[in-house]
């Protein structure tokens, strides 16, 4: 099924280079095949939910996606982001100045509970040559010892790291994802350029977590 551009705004239809379009309607193809999407209005997702007042001024959300499985059970959303660099001396940079931009792929999802605050990320070699441990120091998560946990309340990250959603986010293929919980909002993603395989195994993700 073919995207329809002309649901985006005039604006954010000329943001994109031909190559950004063709890229997210292979990406837009592909989610169609296995969930059921629709282009939706970033107001109607839970964005405003979790964004704070200092939200990253180099991030734009330039589309939004909400997204259903095939058995209904699970709902979430899909954002394309355009990312802007700075320059060495810290400052916006400009076409004329070969801006560094691209594209990501970053996810919101409703919890079926609050969870207070989590944040959660793979450890690095550096990390465990230092001996750095989990601030929440939980014993039940000793089989999660690869990763950091920072969590506000310890019973409630308890609550939320079952064992299905410990599997779910050991066998992410990537170790570079943010990954981050706000009462019961999860936003997770990849830092890096966009491309079909990124938004499928971050869509999966947020289909399974």
């Amino acid at each position: 099924m073919d995207l329809d551009f002309k649901k985006l705004s005039a604006a954010k239809l000329f943001d994109f280079s031909k190559e950004e379009e063709e890229l997210i309607t292979t990406v837009y193809d592909r989610l169609y095949k296995i969930y059921s999407i629709s282009v939706v209005d970033i107001k109607d997702s839970p964005y405003d939910l979790f964004i704070s007042d200092d939200a990253n001024p180099l991030k734009t959300l330039k589309i939004c996606y909400c997204i259903t499985n095939e058995g209904k059970t699970n709902t979430f959303y899909l954002f394309i982001v355009r990312m802007m660099g700075l320059s060495a001396k810290g400052i916006y940079t400009t076409a004329d100045n070969n801006r560094y931009e691209s594209l990501e792929i970053w996810g919101l999802k409703k919890l079926e509970a609050d969870f207070g605050s989590i944040s959660l990320n793979k450890k690095t070699l550096a990390d465990k040559i230092t001996g750095i441990f989990n601030p929440i120091n939980l014993k039940e998560t000793q089989d999660f010892k690869d990763f950091h946990i920072l969590g506000t309340d310890s019973h409630k990250t308890q609550a939320f790291l079952n064992t299905k959603r410990k599997e779910t986010i050991q066998s992410f293929p990537d170790k570079d994802f943010k990954f981050e919980i706000k009462n019961n909002i999860l936003v997770f993603g990849l830092p890096k350029t966009l491309n079909l395989h990124n938004a499928l195994i971050v869509s999966k993700f947020l289909n399974e977590i």
